[in-house]
């Protein structure tokens, strides 16, 4: 079984956590490898965030790594 609930266990399986802000209506992607260095790789899912514009709270979306076109034009694992 895959931990997808942490900060870090997104990370591990190359997930990306993007946050998005209703207000300015943009998306930011979230560093987990700097939020990981900062000893908060074991926080758990959800987590809040705000907007480094508006200061709204931001609505978390997590992210599968996206497959990649390999040989012959056949989609691959990340």
């Amino acid at each position: 079984m895959i931990d997808l609930g942490s900060i870090r266990g997104l990370h591990d399986h190359v997930h990306e956590l993007r946050a998005y802000c209703v207000v300015c209506d943009r998306w930011a992607l979230l560093d987990l490898a700097s939020m990981i260095e900062a000893g908060h790789g074991e926080r758990r899912l959800p987590i809040r965030v705000r907007c480094h514009t508006c200061g709204e709270i931001g609505q978390l979306q997590v992210r599968p790594p996206v497959p990649t076109r390999g040989p012959g034009g056949w989609m691959q694992p990340h």
